[in-house]
């Protein structure tokens, strides 16, 4: 059951951050205020699973995977910028996450 929560809390955090990148900066208000709305849905989904799993694993992986994500969007749907040191940081942070949720 914490490994679902955990994931509905991603996706909803890794919506809100979309959001936020198309509020710039408080000028769109429609996505200002739904990037607001589906971060209060991430915590209090993020705040359910951890009744269920250890909090330092959950927003670990919570972290890790939306990290990795909005890296991947920004880089596919922003143009935002691609080297090396950012891809392999990615490839090490999801490693990260693979350990914590194998020791989990």
């Amino acid at each position: 059951m914490g490994a679902i929560l955990l994931t509905i809390s991603i996706l909803f955090s890794i919506i809100a951050n979309v959001f936020v990148k198309q509020s710039q900066g408080f000028k769109n208000k429609t996505s200002t205020v739904l990037a607001f709305l589906f971060f209060a849905f991430c915590i209090f989904f993020l705040t359910l699973s951890v009744q269920y799993m250890e909090i330092g694993i959950a927003y670990a992986i919570w972290c890790g995977v939306v990290l990795t994500a909005i890296t991947l969007i920004g880089i596919i749907f922003f143009q935002e910028s691609k080297n090396k040191v950012k891809l392999i940081s990615i490839f090490i942070t999801l490693i990260g996450v693979i350990l914590l949720q194998l020791q989990s």
